[in-house]
This record gives structure tokens, C-alpha cells and sequence, in this order.
């Protein structure tokens, strides 16, 4: 199973980011200086946004590719996780975004082939409640649904080191 970028979804993720834009600039205006502390923040965080779409707009080929050697995200730059490397998958959710959560044998085995800014977000996910390494799903095709059925699959959930 290989999952694309979808355009549709980008240009609804770029509406978005305007839309957070805009209500963060909005309380950039506000007599209070917390709220407008925070708008500055937002106006910067999903400001990030008109840069991140744009590169993933561009991006060429499958993202995330599911076989029966594994799973191999191609933002991430980690390679093939192998299925016998994996020791469970679940949906996570935060806000109703859902991902794909990955809890690995040997943690340090998978992670340490990442950047240092990387293994920071990982850290991040455990401090949350959330296994280091999840995939996102925003701006792809297939989703996160279809995703999730390929996985339950006998031909799959059979190789998973439980």
C-alpha cells in the first residue's frame, strides 16, 4: 500500500493554516498582552505552515509505503521498519488528528538512525503518552481508515513480534 500526497488535502490544510493565521494575528490586536503574547506565537507556529505545505505540495512518489517487509515513512528518512521490529500498532489522537502509533522492540535501534531535532519530537511523543515514532496521515491518500484495515490484515498482524 503506498500513500501519496493528496492536493485536495494540502489546499484544505493551507486553508486552514490561513484560517489559524488570521485568528492568531486577531488577538495580536487584544488589549490583554497574554492574548496577544500567544497571538504572536500562533501568527509564528501556523505561519510555519505556508512553508511546509508548499514542500509537501511538491513532494514526488509514495510518502509511506506499507508492505509485508514493513513500513517505511520516506519524510522520515528512517528506511524500512521491519514488521519483526515492530512490536505493536494502534491509532493515536490528539484534537481528532489521528496517526498511526508504532511501539518498536528496540526503540533506541530504530530512533538513533534519526536527526537529533527528530529524537527531540520522539522524546515529545513519550512525554504525551504516545510511543516515540507515529506517522501522520494529514495531506495523504489513502488515510489513516485505510491504512489501519491494511494493517489488521492476517498477513500482517501475523508478522508483528507481540
Amino acid at each position: 500500500m503506498e500513500c501519496r500526497t493528496s492536493r485536495v488535502k494540502l489546499l484544505g490544510l493551507l486553508a486552514l493554516t490561513c484560517m489559524m493565521v488570521g485568528a492568531s494575528y486577531f488577538c495580536t490586536t487584544l488589549r490583554d498582552e497574554v492574548a496577544r503574547a500567544f497571538g504572536w506565537i500562533g501568527v509564528v507556529f501556523f505561519g510555519l505552515g505556508f512553508i511546509a505545505i508548499p514542500i509537501m505540495f511538491l513532494r514526488a512518489g509514495p510518502q509511506v509505503v506499507l508492505s509485508e517487509d514493513g513500513i517505511e515513512d520516506r519524510r522520515l528518512k528512517l528506511g524500512l521498519i521491519r514488521w519483526g521490529d515492530i512490536r505493536a500498532l494502534s491509532i493515536g489522537s490528539v484534537n481528532s488528528v489521528k496517526f498511526l502509533c508504532i511501539e518498536l522492540v528496540d526503540s533506541q535501534k530504530v530512533l538513533s538512525r534519526l536527526p537529533r531535532w527528530k529524537r527531540a519530537m520522539a522524546a515529545a511523543n513519550e512525554a504525551m503518552g504516545f510511543p516515540p515514532l507515529t506517522i501522520g496521515f494529514s495531506g495523504l491518500s489513502p488515510g489513516i481508515e485505510e491504512v489501519w484495515a491494511y494493517v489488521q490484515a492476517p498477513a500482517i498482524t501475523g508478522r508483528l513480534q507481540v
